[in-house]
C-alpha cells in the first residue's frame, strides 16, 4: 500500500525519533521492505528523494540473481509469520 519508485536502492535516512521506534529484524536487503512496512504501521512520515545510482562494471557483473530475490521474499514471509 506504499507507492515508491525504488524501495531497495540501499540509501536510508531516519530521524533519531524514527530510528528509536523501528525494529529491524531482517538482514541484507530484506530490511528495506521491513522498514517501509513499519513506517506505515507506526504512522511515521516518509519522503522519497530522487538519487542517481551509478553502477560500476563490477556491480553490473555481480548483479542480483533470482536466488537472491527468493531469499529476500522468504525472509520477509518468515519474519511476518514469526511476529
Amino acid at each position: 500500500g506504499v507507492r515508491l519508485s525504488d524501495a531497495h536502492n540501499g540509501l536510508r535516512l531516519l530521524t533519531r525519533a524514527a530510528a528509536a521506534r523501528v525494529c529491524i529484524r531482517q538482514n541484507r536487503m530484506a530490511h528495506a521492505s521491513e522498514l517501509i512496512s513499519q513506517f506505515r504501521l507506526l504512522g511515521l512520515r516518509f519522503v522519497e528523494v530522487p538519487v542517481t545510482v551509478r553502477y560500476t562494471a563490477y556491480s553490473l557483473r555481480k548483479g542480483q540473481g533470482l536466488l537472491g530475490a527468493l531469499v529476500i521474499v522468504t525472509e520477509l514471509i518468515v519474519g511476518r509469520l514469526s511476529r
